[in-house]
């Protein structure tokens, strides 16, 4: 399989529809790809309109849907109940979730302990979707990419740069 940002996976025509920009968070959906950027810690306002996005994505696309959530280095781990409500998200789609991969961009203390989090999140959570991880959106995707149609994600790392540099 190619690698996702390699010349034969660019050129896509398709792009990255926001649904919410917002300071904290970026939503947006790439065909059955529901994609968040946080970029600060999360709230449970915004993190209710993730698991929305979410949902949306998985009604449209049953059993294809992917989730690919972006943790930048500038966001702070969750609290409590924002860990407790994306593990019972996730949860509740079921065999409806073909996948999620979870990228978490940056080095150091901050990157291992929201790294630390999120691996407890998914130890804790019981799903027969496949969950990931990676510490760039180019991983994020390619592995999101062995759980989808070949070449359904092209363009993606290349739509998700030209967002968030807007």
């Amino acid at each position: 399989m190619p690698a996702i940002g390699n010349a034969a996976w660019r050129g896509s025509s398709t792009p990255l529809q926001i649904t919410l920009r917002s300071e904290g968070l970026l939503l947006g959906g790439f065909g059955h790809v529901c994609v968040a950027v946080w970029n600060s810690k999360p709230t449970m306002a915004l993190f209710e309109s993730q698991r929305a996005a979410l949902a949306a994505t998985v009604m449209r696309h049953p059993g294809r849907a992917l989730f690919l959530c972006i943790v930048s280095s500038k966001a702070d781990p969750p609290d409590q109940d924002v860990r407790d409500g994306s593990a019972k998200m996730i949860i509740s789609h079921d065999r409806q979730l073909a996948g999620c991969a979870c990228v978490i961009e940056g080095s150091g203390f901050r990157a291992a302990i929201t790294r630390t989090v999120l691996t407890g999140i998914t130890l804790v959570m019981r799903t027969p979707s496949p969950f990931g991880f990676s510490d760039s959106v180019t991983g994020g995707c390619q592995w999101l990419g062995q759980h989808s149609p070949r070449g359904s994600l092209a363009g993606l790392v290349e739509e998700i740069a030209r967002v968030r540099a807007q």
